[in-house]
């Protein structure tokens, strides 16, 4: 009698064993799966100097007021920095510029080069 409780006590406790091993597997499988998952352009903190250019011209172009404005974009992705040099002819629109600027890459540091000049 003791040998079968014995055998039956070995026998729950390998296969409460084995019964670990498989979903430790099956977590190991889903786990490698999903490390290879990109993050969307947008939160990729390694953009290049030309595409965070590229996001900010995009943003200036898509916008009907300053489409005609004479804007100048410089981007240093290593300093995460993008310099706005130009001329707007209102605040309103220098506003608009930097803002758009600011949406197109989190993170950014903004310097300001635009000028004012109201159209005569």
């Amino acid at each position: 009698m003791r040998n079968e409780i014995k055998i039956i006590t070995l026998g729950l406790a390998l296969a409460i064993g084995f019964a670990g091993c498989s979903r430790d597997n099956n977590n190991r499988a889903r786990d490698t799966t999903t490390t290879t998952t990109t993050a969307p352009a947008t939160s990729n903190p390694m953009l290049s100097s030309s595409d965070m250019e590229n996001a900010v011209k995009a943003k200036l172009q898509n916008d009907d007021q300053l489409r005609a404005a004479n804007i100048d974009v410089n981007v240093d992705a290593d300093k995460k920095e993008i310099t706005l040099s130009g001329t707007v002819i209102s605040q309103e629109q220098r506003k608009r510029v930097l803002d758009l600027a600011k949406q197109a890459h989190a993170g950014l540091t903004v310097n300001d080069k635009i000028d004012v000049k109201p159209a005569s």
